[in-house]
Parts: structure tokens; sequence; C-alpha cells
């Protein structure tokens, strides 16, 4: 390879997951004339699960392809430089090594990045990993603070003084202050997972915070001191608990500098020869500033980094997607041979798709009263501003940047059609200024228009492979549950949840009633299910018997009125509790009850569960414990399965890196009104708390810049909308002029003003 660094600027389709694939099978082969086990010290890091799943899938059928010498597998010979005999070499490599196989998610890699250097930075490795904070654990970290303070008498009057303002300024925390101190600290911890330089200054603060008791604070100190002091106190009960919440690992490492102890994770982890990064304009600061000691190194070293990003597709900065980082890779490494790639064809979609897309955001991008007029209405509305020019001229700049590389060459020849529907608000409804009565008929007419154009496409015999692509998960459940009304198979993004399945619903069920046998919700909702065809019976009577006038429990009526069933199942379940862990008791229950056989469609839930259990179960944790964790249980969707005849209805963030024939796409986004998070604004190397008319000019500025980040993101996300289609893409657009609330309807109005240039290029 000619340089130390490779960017892969790519456009939606473009061939990202192909060329870096490409480029790890080039790395192997440089390392594979050296030595043997080299797949270890290549680390290719993905955004999600399924990403690193399909970049490992992709890898292997290459090789596969190239030893079986098929008519591609010579082509990839020879644009990869292997023999059908190195390509074997390296399958036999990764079949027989393949926890070797370094292709991971970032967060995924950091933590075992972490746990590496547990020695060194002198913490606790044998923690639990949770995804949530449990609200006990809060409530100690609160009586902590409390207890602290009773020993303190400056430290005491600091949270009296503090308390007393809350109260002054918001009357609704009267009422409720222990759970608004709650969600005020998930909240905390939300924050400094993703944003460094909240994270750095609670740090600055908690370190000085009481040596600047005794003097009267400003509120802007008090409000970061008792962020810091929650957050001090939260991670000495964490620690205590040996506990670490999803995403802390890479603030830790990223406030650790932990570059002096690199020779260490190379003893531990395999000397590492080259860096992968897929989606990096969705990477965060924290996740960067944690990697960027190990790349330093590594370009230091002359070996080499990879990395595709596209700012375009950048629709996770609410989450703290940094699409600058890919700017910032140039900079920093500037003397270094640096190759920019910028990957212009278009694999996926139709000309006429591809064209509308360039015409669209070519507008947006280059039209300089367009893109004023929509800017100024999306950033400031009817506010006054002094600085407004200010914060335009940047946001210009971030536009002008991150839809640079917007032109595509289709290579498809197929044809297909991008049609858009306007749909009109009748005058009636609009003259009463009922905004829910608005909404209503929109969504009314939004199913209307999809269910027509679902009709006309299985007419045509084209209904295969169609999405219909929204911006809420509500959204996700009104359309599915409407278009399984109307006889149409579908999958909804929010199907895909576990805790939406019956099948696992009755399991956990039945697990509390075991776990807990004087449970008689649980054990109603273990009758209700499909487990036992008796069960639905013995409750339908237990409902009869109770219009009776008995005050006779489920529990004993069971026993007494259907003593055979009580012995057989709940006897026998409460027994073999005895013999049984958690994982291999579930074993036991899907094997009594058939529960493979009879819940084939939802196998995919029955599975993901056991996996969990399993997961827990490594960290030896007890049946109470597991059903407590799965109160608080979230994460990812399952992959959506790859049934092409059903409908997929799913939010635009779940459709990322997926591709349909047939798009409907729904612009119904109302927005709702902004605010900054925690009342926290960053600008200019300084922070400001406080609503918007209670910050100075410069806290203004950067409270706009804040909004606008969001704003900018709404067209993020149009964009990974409109590519994903091949073939066909539908646009419903409400007409919102006239209406008392059509400023929350901000997308159909950006629609409306780019709609001429589009007509005037047709």
């Amino acid at each position: 390879m000619s340089a130390n660094i490779i960017i892969y600027n790519a456009s939606a389709g473009s061939g990202k997951t192909y060329q870096l694939s490409i480029n790890y099978l080039k790395l192997l082969k440089e390392l594979q004339q050296n030595s043997f086990g080299i797949t270890k010290n290549i680390f290719a890091i993905t955004f999600t699960n399924k990403a690193a799943f399909e970049m490992k899938e992709r890898i292997i059928t290459f090789l596969k392809e190239i030893c079986k010498g098929t008519q591609k597998g010579k082509y990839l010979s020879e644009e990869i430089g292997i023999s059908s005999q190195i390509a074997e070499n390296i399958l036999q490599e990764i079949f027989l090594n393949y926890d070797n196989l370094q292709i991971k998610t970032i967060d995924s890699f950091l933590l075992t990045l972490y746990k590496a250097l547990a020695y060194e930075l002198g913490i606790i490795s044998d923690f639990q990993i949770k995804s949530y904070i449990e609200e006990n654990l809060i409530e100690k970290a609160l009586n902590k603070i409390f207890e602290e303070a009773k020993k303190n008498k400056e430290f005491f009057n600091f949270l009296e003084n503090l308390v007393n303002r809350l109260f002054y300024k918001e009357e609704k925390v009267k009422i409720d202050i222990k759970n608004k101190l709650i969600e005020f600290v998930k909240d905390i911890f939300q924050k400094i997972t993703y944003k460094k330089e909240f994270s750095s200054i609670l740090n600055i603060y908690e370190q000085n915070f009481f040596k600047n008791l005794e003097k009267e604070m400003e509120e802007k100190k008090m409000y970061i001191g008792l962020c810091s002091l929650l957050k001090k106190s939260l991670e000495d009960i964490l620690e205590k608990e040996k506990i670490m919440i999803i995403g802390l690992w890479k603030e830790k490492l990223c406030l650790s500098f932990y570059d002096k102890f690199i020779p260490w994770i190379y003893v531990k982890l395999g000397n590492l020869e080259g860096i992968i990064i897929d989606e990096l304009q969705d990477t965060d600061r924290l996740q960067w500033e944690a990697l960027y000691p190990l790349i330093e190194d590594l370009i230091s070293r002359n070996k080499f980094l990879i990395c595709a990003g596209d700012p375009k597709q950048s629709i996770f900065q609410w989450r703290g997607g940094d699409p600058f980082i890919l700017e910032e890779i140039k900079q920093r490494f500037s003397d270094y041979p640096i190759k920019i790639e910028i990957l212009d064809k278009n694999y996926r979609s139709a000309p006429e798709i591809v064209y509308f897309n360039n015409s669209f955001f070519f507008a947006l991008k280059e039209n300089e009263k367009l893109k004023r007029e929509i800017l100024e209405e999306l950033i400031f509305g009817k506010d006054k501003f002094e600085e407004k020019e200010k914060v335009l001229e940047l946001v210009f700049n971030e536009i002008k940047w991150g839809f640079e590389n917007i032109i595509q060459y289709p290579l498809n020849k197929f044809q297909g059609k991008v049609i858009d529907k306007w749909l009109l608000i009748p005058e009636e409804i609009k003259n009463k200024k009922l905004f829910i009565e608005i909404k209503e008929n929109i969504k009314e007419q939004i199913k209307k228009e999809i269910l027509n154009i679902l009709k006309d496409l299985e007419r045509n015999q084209k209904l295969e492979d169609t999405a219909i692509l929204v911006r809420k998960n509500e959204e996700v459940n009104e359309i599915s549950s409407f278009l399984i009304s109307e006889g149409f198979k579908v999958i909804g993004s929010s199907f895909l949840r576990l805790k939406e399945s019956p099948l696992i619903i009755s399991l956990i069920s039945l697990l509390k009633f075991i776990n807990y046998s004087e449970d008689e919700i649980a054990l109603a909702s273990f009758l209700s299910s499909n487990f036992l065809k008796e069960g639905k019976e013995i409750l339908k009577k237990f409902i009869e018997f109770k219009f009776t006038g008995s005050n006779l429990s489920l529990i004993e009526f069971v026993k007494n009125e259907y003593p055979y069933f009580w012995n057989i199942y709940i006897n026998e379940l409460l027994e073999n509790t005895k013999y049984f862990s958690l994982y291999e008791f579930c074993q036991y229950l899907i094997k009594k009850f058939q529960l493979e056989k009879t819940n084939k469609e939802e196998l995919a839930y029955l599975y993901k569960f056991l996996s969990i259990i399993l997961d827990f179960s490594f960290k030896e944790g007890d049946w109470e414990e597991f059903l407590e964790y799965w109160e608080k249980y979230s994460e990812d969707e399952l992959e959506m399965p790859k049934d092409k005849e059903a409908i997929k209805v799913m939010t635009i963030h779940s459709a990322k890196g997926l591709e349909f024939k047939n798009v409907i796409l729904p612009l119904t986004w109302e927005e709702k009104f902004f605010a900054s998070n925690l009342k926290v604004v960053f600008y200019n190397n300084s922070i400001y708390i406080g609503k918007k008319e209670e910050l100075s000019t410069e806290g203004k500025i950067g409270w706009y810049l804040e909004k606008a980040k969001k704003k900018l993101e709404l067209l993020n996300l149009l964009y990974v909308a409109f590519t994903r289609a091949i073939e066909n893409l539908y646009i419903l657009i409400p007409k919102t002029e006239g209406l008392q609330k059509a400023s929350q309807f901000e997308i159909p109005k950006i629609f409306k003003k780019i709609y001429p240039f589009l007509k005037a290029q047709n």
C-alpha cells in the first residue's frame, strides 16, 4: 500500500463495505508473508453488530470465491493480489482461530482495551456490565451525599441553598424532588458517555469542589458542582458494587492518558498492524479520543489506518456522533502519506433515484438564497439575534463541507421512478384550528395513500421487497397495525424487540411465578399463554367462579379444582428448580412445552433470549437478579428477517445500511421545540448554563449552534431515507400552509422550498 492512511468518503450505495473488506484482505496478504496467526493483529471496528457480521461474512465469502477459482474469485485474486493457496491458508487460520478475527463494534473493542489495562489503570476487571442504572443505586448515591453533608457544615449549607433555588425556579420540583434527582443523574451519566467537554469539566469541578464551598458560589458553579457531586457519588457506589455502565469505559480510557501503557497493550492483545474503522461519522468524541493513542502509535510505526465515512449520513449526532473527526484525521496526520478516495459511483439505485438525490441536495448546497431562507427558518424562526450572521456563516460552512461530495454516477441500467404525492388538508379541518384533528387527518391520508401504493404494486406483482420508513417507533406500530388489518404480511422494526414477543412475555411470567409462587399475576399470565391448552380454560373457569362471590385466590383455585394440572405442571416445575441452573431450566421448559415446534415464527426471539440468559449466568447472577435485570433490559433490535414478501415498516435510523426495491416515505415528521440537554451549552471552550434567554451573547451563539446541529441532522435523515430505494421512491408530503402549528412540520416546508428547483431541472 502506498499510503499509511486511506480515507474513503463513501456516499450511500457506493460499495464501502466492499472496499473495506478488500483492504482488510490486502493487509492480511502483506502480514501473511511474514508470519502465521496474523488475523489478531488487524482490528476492524464497526458501528453495529450487524455491520461487524456483514464484514466478516464478506471477507470469508471473498476468500472462498478465490479458493474455488470462480470468475468473481479470479477478479478478486487479481485485485487483492493473493493466490488461491494464500486464500486457503488465511481461511484455514480464520476457521481454526475464529476468536482472533478482530472485527467488532467500537464499544466492544474499547471494552476489551479497558479490561486489558485494568491492572495498569488500577481498576477492577471482574465487573458486571449493565445497560442501565438501577434506581436503588442512585438512591444509595444520594444517601451517601446526604451522610457526607451531615459531617460538613459548608457542604450542608451548599445543598440547602441549592434545593431552595430549585424550589424557587421550578414549582413542579417540590412535588417530586426524589424522582427529579434520579432522572437528573441518569441524564448526567448518559451525557458523559459521549460528551468529552462535559465529562472533562465535571472532573475539574470534582477536584476543586470542597475548596470553594466556603465562598458564595454563582449559580453556574452550583449547577456544575451538583452534577460533579452526583457523578462522583454514583461512581463510588458502582465501583463498590462492581458494576460498569455501558459506554463509561471510553470516558475512563479517554481521561486516563493510557498511551504510556501501549507496550503492555501489545503484550496482552497482540502487536497491532492496522486499524480499519467503518462509519467514522458516527464515532463520538470520547470514542475517538480513547482510540487516538493507539492510532497515533500505529501511524508513527509506519502501519495502517483505513477508514470510511460520509458526513451526509451522520444521523447519530444526538448521541455524540462527530462527523468532523474525518477532517481532523487529515489535519492531525498531515505529515504522513494520506490517500483520500471519493466513492462516487452508485451500485444500488436506478438512475432516476440517483439523479433526484443529486438535484435535491445540490440545490440545498449551492443555492445561497434557498439555503439562507431554509436555515434562517429552521434555526431562528421569528427570533431576533444580533449575532445571527456569525451563526449562519458557521452553519453554511458545515453544509458545504458535509454535502461536498453529493454528486453520484449511477451504474445500473434498469428503470426506476421517484413519485411525490402532496396531501391536501380539507379547509373545514384547517378552519377548526384544532391541531389534534389536523394531525389525525394527515395520518388518515397517509394510511390511505400507502394502501393505494401497496395495492398498485401488488397488482403489478412488484410488492416484493417494500419498506415504509418513518421517524418514530410509535408510527411503526400504528402503520403496521393498520396494514395487518388490511391483510398484508408485515414486519415492523418495533416487532423485533424481545420484550414485545408474546413467547418471551409468557416465559418471563412463568419464571416470575417459579421464583415467587405467590405471584398470582404471573400465574395468570402463564395460564393465558399458548404453552398449554388447559391454561386458558382454567383461567376462564376461575373468572366465572369469582363472579359467584368467592374469595378463593387463583392459586388456591387451581390447587383445589385442578389438582392433576397443579401436580403435573406447577409442582414438577417447582421441584426441578433444585437441579437446574437458570439457563438449564429454560432449556427444560422449551423441551417440556415443545416451544420450538409450536412457536416457529418466534424462534429468533427464543434463541436471543437464551443467549442473554447464558451471558447473564456467566456473571453468576441468580434468578431474582435476572428478573430484576430483565425489568430494565434494553438493547438494539434483532436483525430484520430477510423475508422479501413481508412489508418492512421501520424507522430511518434502523434502516441505515439497508436497501429496498420500493421505499415509501411519509414526511410527517413532527419536530419538538429545541431545548439544550441539561441546560448545558458548550461554545468556544466555555460552558454556559441555563435557558436560552438566560445566556450571554456567547452562550446564545453556542445554543443556536447546538440547535443548528440538530436541524441539519434532519437533512441527513432525508438523505439516508431517499438513498435506501433501489427502484421506486414514493414521497408523501402534507401541505401544511396556513396551519397554526405548521412550524412543527419542518421537513414538508423544506421539501416545498426545494421542490421548484427540482421541477425546473426536469
